[in-house]
Parts: structure tokens; C-alpha cells; sequence
């Protein structure tokens, strides 16, 4: 025959059938014996609290969930003393642990006599969640690009209590999938008051993408917990790279503005790596050859599609005019790329057009980090105008001015001959009119 804790733990279901005979009433069984807090984490303690419920000799025994028994005496004189021992301490109290996730029943027994009985439950799991800053001013960001440092703020909490779950924790060990595909170990941060893991991506950083981070952490308690990030990813990107265009008299060395047929031009283009509060070490540096840097530079007028990388389309008028091979200098005081451009046959442009000067790059990275730059330079044809209108008000004035000194110049004795023989022709007229 079981006994009554056994039953109890077992899960045994007696069932009394009353005959037609009247159950007297039943009174609830008082609560002697409690346990707080019901509800740990392992390597947690908890109190068990018992109020004997009169003088006596008594047992109190803790299960843990894999059948193991710990036990205490209890011996109180009178109803209503208290014993308050603890459980999960091996030096005091039960002198057990609490390492095993599950329930642990409590009874307050009086010989084969179960008195009272409760129950707490261990959990063995952590919480995680995760946020992502940007070094330097650590505001939020869903991702960076190269030369940026991405901060993961890793925070655990117990799951029982949700009390912060940090360095102190006995044997604690954060662990963070990267990018590559690679585990690193998280760091505590007192400044943040969380874990954290770094990503530094220089300019070939090559795990560019989505990603979507999984955290493990574990300690010697035996909890354990496992973050698979399922929002919108995280992003690294490539960088753009900072591009400055300088056109200027390939004799006089002045800045132009405009193109006029015939003249040479020097194009200089600075281009760089943007910088940022905090960037990766060594990533900010201009665009070289070693870097496997490269350079094109087209001159065209009109429209520009950026993402064909041509001059003209179907409905939007536009040409290229020419490519200008780029080389590297190295001096970045007239810019680290230059070319020469000679303008030959510039076409007469309507209103509103303008003649541009489009400089792309690249590095060596995969994928590479590129970078875009116009400079808008005025059409010729204006100046022509200008020019031509000047000199047609130029004539147009001296020929008045030649025709007025022409008319002013005729002699008066002109004038008299001329009025005598009109006087003349009009006489003769009259005479030789033929009568009716």
C-alpha cells in the first residue's frame, strides 16, 4: 500500500462513492508549511517557512525533482512556533542545492503522517534581448556600413524574478555569433551595465549583408539561454567614398566654369574614406592603388543616368563627350587623381543644359566600396551670344551714327538748286497741260 505522501507526489486518484448516506463536512487543511518565493532559478535559494501546528515532533522534508530526499527536525513546544530554514545554501539550513529544474515538493510530516505540504519550481532558463548601437554617440541603428563600430547590447535576466543576470553570476559565459560564422565571447561593459559584443568592419571587410544575431549564455548553475534574433535583420554595408572635383586651366592652373572648343582642361578629383565619431582603426585614408582604387571620369552634357552610368536616355536629351583616364598622384593638394581633357567639337547647347563632369570609383573590396561625383560646368554657346549681340549693337549704332553725319554734311547752295528746279518742273507742267 502507498503512503499518503506518496500519493500525493504520485499523482494517485482515490475516488469515494457515497451510498445514500450524508458526508459530514470537511474542513481545509491549514497551511503550516510554505515556501517563498515558489518560483527560483536554480542555484537560487528559498525560504521554508513552518508553523507547527502543536507541540510535537516533527519532519520537514524537501523532494527535489528527481526523488531526492533532504530533511529537517522540528520540535516545537507550543502551537505556532516557526521554523525558517533555508533551501539552496550547503552551509546552512537543508544544505542542498537547488540544481535541478523541475518541482520541488515541501511536506511537514508527524511520523507516516503528512501534516501540511507545498511545492516551489526551479526554472533553468535565462531571458535575452539584444539592441545595437553605433560607437561614439551609441544611438540605435538597424545596421552599419565599413568604417563604422557596431555595439551589441546584450542583456540577460533571470527568468524566474527577471533580476539582471551579469558578471557576478558564478561561471558566466556570453557567446555571439558574428557575421562570418564565427563565435566570440561577450564582454561585460559597467558602462552600458550589459554585455557586449563588437563588429569592426574595415574597408575589405568582406560579411556584408543581413544579419541576424544568436546569443548563448550559460553559468555554473546550470541556466542557460539562447537568443535567435527573428526581426527585420541587422545590415553592414559598403561605404561611399568621398568624392571633391576640381576643373582648372591646364596652362594657367585658375578654375573654370565653363568649356569653350579648343581649350585643355586638368579634372582633379579628391577621393577618400568618410570619417565618423568613432571609425575603425586605420579606415579612414584616401583612395590609392594599394587599396585597389580606380578611377573613371566621363565628359558628357545633359542628362545622366546614374545607375547605367551613360549620358541620354529615351526622352531626356544628353551625350557623352569624351573619357579621361585618371591617375593616381598622391598629392592631395591638387587632388590625388588627375586627367586632361580636351574640348573639341563641344556642341551648341539649348537653355537649361549644361556640360558635366562624372567621376566613379571603386576599391579592391568584395563588394567594393564606390564612390560618385559631378561637377556642372556652363556652356560655351553663352559667351558666343553675348559676344555676338555686343557687336551686332556695335554696328547697328555706327551705321546710324555714319548715316546721320551723311545727311547732316549736304551744303545749302544743294538745297536752293534743288527747290528752283522743282519750282521749274511744276510751271512747265501747268503749261503744257493739254485743255479739255
Amino acid at each position: 500500500m502507498p503512503s499518503f505522501r506518496q500519493a500525493l507526489t504520485g499523482g494517485a486518484v482515490i475516488t469515494i462513492l457515497l451510498l445514500m448516506v450524508a458526508a459530514p463536512p470537511v474542513a481545509a487543511q491549514a497551511q503550516h508549511v510554505q515556501a517563498t518565493p515558489g518560483y527560483i532559478n536554480l542555484g537560487m535559494s528559498t525560504f521554508i517557512l513552518v508553523t507547527a501546528p502543536a507541540a510535537g515532533s516533527y519532519s520537514v522534508v524537501v523532494q527535489q525533482p528527481n526523488g531526492t530526499e533532504s530533511t529537517l527536525s522540528f520540535n516545537p513546544t507550543s502551537s505556532g512556533q516557526v521554523l525558517n530554514a533555508t533551501y539552496g545554501n550547503l552551509t546552512e539550513g537543508f544544505k542542498a542545492l537547488v540544481d535541478q529544474a523541475g518541482t520541488y515538493n515541501v511536506f511537514l510530516e508527524q511520523g507516516s503522517q503528512v501534516v501540511s505540504s507545498t511545492s516551489f519550481y526551479a526554472t533553468n532558463q535565462l531571458r535575452i534581448s539584444i539592441e545595437v548601437v553605433i560607437a561614439g554617440t551609441c544611438d540605435y541603428v538597424s545596421g552599419v556600413t565599413r568604417g563604422s563600430r557596431e555595439i551589441s547590447h546584450i542583456f540577460i535576466a533571470y527568468a524566474s524574478n527577471d533580476a539582471p543576470w551579469n558578471n557576478t553570476a558564478k561561471g558566466a559565459s556570453v557567446y555571439g555569433l558574428l557575421p562570418s560564422g564565427q563565435w566570440t565571447a561577450a564582454t561585460w561593459d559597467p558602462y552600458s551595465v550589459a554585455w557586449h559584443i563588437g563588429i569592426y568592419p574595415n574597408w575589405n571587410y568582406t560579411f556584408v549583408g543581413p544579419w541576424n544575431p544568436v546569443i548563448n549564455a550559460s553559468d555554473a548553475a546550470g541556466n542557460t539561454g539562447t537568443l535567435k534574433y527573428t526581426g527585420s535583420p541587422f545590415t553592414i554595408s559598403p561605404v561611399e567614398l568621398g568624392t571633391s572635383i576640381t576643373v582648372v586651366n591646364a596652362t594657367s592652373g585658375l578654375a573654370v566654369t565653363n568649356l569653350v572648343n579648343g581649350q585643355t582642361v586638368t579634372i582633379q578629383a579628391t577621393i577618400a574614406y568618410p570619417t565618423n565619431v568613432e571609425p575603425v582603426s586605420g579606415f579612414v585614408a584616401p583612395l590609392s592603388p594599394t587599396r585597389g582604387g580606380s578611377v573613371s571620369t566621363q565628359v558628357g552634357w545633359g542628362y545622366y543616368n546614374t545607375t547605367s552610368g551613360t549620358f541620354g536616355g529615351t526622352k531626356l536629351p544628353g551625350a557623352l563627350l569624351g573619357t579621361v583616364p585618371m591617375a593616381y598622384s598622391g598629392n592631395s593638394t591638387i587632388g590625388a587623381w588627375t586627367g586632361q581633357f580636351v574640348s573639341s567639337s563641344l556642341p551648341k547647347l539649348q537653355p537649361g543644359y549644361a556640360y558635366e563632369v562624372v567621376v566613379t570609383s571603386k576599391d579592391g573590396a568584395s563588394p567594393a566600396n564606390t564612390g560618385f561625383g559631378m561637377e556642372i560646368l556652363s556652356p560655351a554657346s553663352s559667351t558666343v551670344t553675348t559676344i555676338s549681340t555686343t557687336a551686332t549693337q556695335t554696328a547697328t549704332t555706327t551705321a546710324t551714327q555714319t548715316s546721320t553725319q551723311t545727311v547732316q554734311a549736304i551744303p545749302d547752295a544743294v538745297y536752293a538748286a534743288l527747290a528752283i528746279l522743282l519750282i521749274v518742273g511744276v510751271l512747265i507742267g501747268y503749261i503744257v497741260r493739254v485743255p479739255r
